[in-house]
């Protein structure tokens, strides 16, 4: 039997594999260096590109395809909660290879139709990991979440592998069904409490909380004499083990983790 790809996959992906793409100065400057030519897009030619390694094609055009947050959550809305199958997958990357698409580039003033490559597309359908499952312990959460658009973003990160073991699924389950009850949900704590279990790996409510109240101290007891430059935030910035980081960056991180605490446990939090 045929692998069957759902209805609308195949024309989600495709459409973004063929949205506009801009060229930043940097990955410009990359190019150029790594095809020996003046402009970025000149070396992003069809010929030169079959002239080349699979890995040095996926490696130049992979920061213009890689799904973003709002690309993956946009495929929840044709992509099973089991996932779809490995077999699925493949045919999904064949059907795409096959209608040799190329993509809108622009690099300052110019344009050009840039072609998607096989490599790059098998890439960009595995990170939107469409053939992971969202557990069977928060599929009925997910399912019963009324606002279609966090329910996109619940459903994308409940299928991220670190929700997948059981202690975990119940983890988020709970937090998920404490945010509804109070009406406390937002799409921005619970993106950073996935990223923080990813980060410190708690397998219960009670290691989150310690964890979170760890990280608060830290930033506590580091805020009279911080060690911070624009060089520093621009390497850790982007690292939830990080202390040492811009004043934004750090105000969000210590609501997020006051916030899920606040959700968690009813005693009293930690100023900021």
């Amino acid at each position: 039997m045929d692998p069957i790809v759902p209805n609308g996959l195949f024309e989600c992906v495709r459409a973004q594999l063929l949205a506009p793409k801009v060229l930043t100065v940097r990955v410009g400057g990359t190019i150029c260096g790594l095809m020996g030519v003046d402009d970025p897009l000149d070396g992003l030619a069809l010929d030169l590109l079959r002239a080349r390694e699979p890995f040095e094609v996926e490696l130049l055009l992979s920061p213009l395809f890689t799904p973003t947050h709002t690309e993956m959550e946009a495929c929840e809305s044709v992509l099973p909660l089991e996932g779809i199958g490995k077999e699925a997958q493949e045919r999904l990357v064949t059907s795409l290879a096959n209608e040799d698409l190329f993509c809108p580039v622009s690099y300052g003033h110019r344009a050009q139709a840039v072609p998607v490559m096989e490599v790059v597309i098998e890439r960009y359908v595995r990170l939107l990991h469409l053939s992971l499952a969202i557990h069977p312990l928060l599929r009925p959460v997910v399912q019963a979440w009324v606002d279609d658009k966090e329910r996109s973003v619940l459903s994308s990160l409940a299928r991220r592998s670190v929700w997948h073991s059981e202690q975990r699924a119940r983890l988020l389950g709970d937090v998920l069904q404490v945010m509804k009850e109070r009406e406390t949900f937002r799409v921005d704590k619970v993106r950073f409490l996935t990223d923080f279990v990813v980060t410190y790996r708690p397998n219960g409510k009670q290691e989150l909380l310690h964890m979170l109240s760890s990280l608060l101290e830290a930033y506590h007891q580091d805020s009279e004499h911080p060690i911070y430059n624009q060089q520093l935030e621009h390497y850790q910035g982007g690292n939830i083990r990080s202390r040492y980081c811009g004043a934004d960056v750090r105000s969000f991180r210590v609501a997020m983790a006051n916030a899920l605490i606040a959700d968690c446990d009813p005693s009293p939090v930690m100023p900021a």
